[in-house]
């Protein structure tokens, strides 16, 4: 496989799997108690496929350090494509391209979404060599998904109907379909869930682009040859991707694609899209229900990330329960969770979108109290990281050390603090707090003044250039 080149494209919210996934830290980086973070496992399935060689992983600028949180050693090679506005599929797939050809020109692409749960890695990777020849040949290759039930919540691609074959024509692909129609698709037998994963060289994409949709492919390009490149990080610009249309790989390609095969793919497949699939997954590995404790109850399923929850006498139900926000409906309803979500948004709630905790390139923070007197956070600075030098104009600082050993810079003067000891940073005095120990410092801020807001923060020395 060696001009294989595994694409991963790790955008979306994951609003479906609100509270506990949201656009601040979207489903495939949250961890779901045994089975991890599904970002994670899709990593693991490329290193079975090529041990990461070539990888490439398309997001969004906004997800960067939660990637590299994830990354190991060994995989520090790859190549990054980081958007400043995501624009979906079509866009995420022909940057890949452009950046696999400039590599070689017999690339071969492996594209993958990062929140998919793939259970059989070995029948996984038999199915890609067989896509990567029929690739080889000019072909789109996708992966059709065994379409066991009737579901409204994937989009579907029609096949010639001969299930004997190990590689199938493709007719068509449909958008998401109401109940009535699915329930026919699934009747019919020759028609798979689109599982949005594809086999197909840099050529391939680029000649579909240019033959079926030129103008696209004109501004993606366009917006690629503008990118700022950092090493292997590729930066596509906000100014350029602004302008660029927001359509799926599928609408704006495949649909009038001819040259398009599909491979059926039957074993241990799910984009866990919400959390009635959730449930069945953990409920397959035994997940761990410390923080839950029912009496007679049915069929009901509790996701606690910190507190007990008690049930009594619940039928059909499953509660997610964050520190902020807590989920409760019927089992059957879970594709009603996005619309919620999108009412919360168009109310400006930014529950909807953002934890009370955010991930940083030196760490974590958790907001404890949020009022109009104070914020008061818990900073979590990880061993040999720093935060960036720094001032804020309408706020004053009082951190206290409740773990670890604290290494601050006031105005330049440098000095150590241990634990029980506090320092005061009053607004525009120049500060950072860095951890040169090898265990967790663990810092309280109490902030003080007129605004809390992330964007009072004037960075002078900044070492994750931000």
């Amino acid at each position: 496989m060696k001009n294989l080149f595994p694409v991963i494209l790790s955008g979306g919210s994951g609003d479906r799997l609100w509270p506990k996934s949201r656009k601040s830290l979207p489903k495939q980086f949250v961890d779901f108690n045994i089975i991890g973070n599904l970002f994670t496992h899709t990593l693991k399935r490329v290193e079975k496929l090529n041990n990461c060689q070539n990888l490439i992983i398309a997001s969004s600028r906004d997800y960067e350090y939660l990637i590299k949180r994830n990354l190991k050693s060994s995989e520090k090679n790859l190549h990054l494509i980081l958007e400043e506005i995501s624009k979906n599929t079509s866009p995420a797939i022909y940057f890949a391209a452009l950046l696999a050809l400039e590599k070689s020109k017999d690339a071969i692409l492996c594209i993958m979404p990062s929140d998919h749960w793939i259970e059989d890695v070995n029948n996984f990777n038999l199915i890609i060599k067989k896509g990567i020849v029929e690739a080889e040949k000019g072909f789109w290759v996708t992966l059709g998904i065994e379409a066991t039930y009737p579901s409204t919540g994937f989009g579907y691609i029609k096949t010639e109907n001969n299930r004997n074959k190990e590689i199938l024509e493709v007719f068509e692909f449909i958008e998401k379909p109401n109940l009535l129609t699915a329930q026919k698709f699934v009747q019919s037998k020759n028609y798979f869930w689109n599982a949005g994963i594809f086999l197909v060289s840099a050529c391939k994409i680029k000649e579909s682009f240019l033959k079926v949709n030129p103008n696209l492919e004109k501004s993606i390009l366009n917006a690629w040859l503008k990118r700022e490149v950092l090493a292997n990080t590729n930066i596509i610009k906000k100014r350029e991707m602004t302008s660029l249309q927001n359509i799926s790989i599928d609408k704006a390609i495949l649909e009038k694609e001819k040259f398009i095969k599909l491979i059926p793919f039957k074993n241990g497949w799910s984009d866990i899209g919400n959390w009635d699939s959730m449930n069945i997954l953990l409920e397959k590995f035994n997940k761990d229900k410390k923080n839950e404790f029912l009496v007679e109850s049915n069929n009901t399923h509790i996701h606690s990330s910190e507190r007990l929850i008690v049930g009594i006498g619940l039928e059909d139900i499953t509660i997610v329960d964050e520190t902020d926000a807590t989920l409760v409906f019927k089992k059957g309803e879970s594709e009603k969770v996005r619309s919620v979500v999108q009412d919360l948004k168009g109310a400006n709630k930014s529950i909807a979108t953002e934890h009370s905790f955010e991930y940083r390139p030196w760490g974590k923070f958790e907001v404890l109290l949020d009022s109009k007197e104070c914020k008061v956070k818990r900073l979590f600075v990880d061993p040999f990281k720093s935060l960036s030098y720094q001032y804020h104009l309408k706020r004053s600082e009082h951190w206290t050390i409740v773990s670890g050993q604290a290494t601050v810079i006031l105005n330049g003067v440098t000095k150590n603090y241990s634990v029980g000891e506090s320092i005061i940073i009053k607004n525009e005095v120049k500060h950072s707090i860095s951890n040169q120990e090898e265990e967790m410092l663990i810092v309280i801020e109490v902030q003080y003044g007129t605004y809390f807001g992330e964007d009072d923060i004037i960075r002078l020395i900044d070492p994750f250039k931000r």
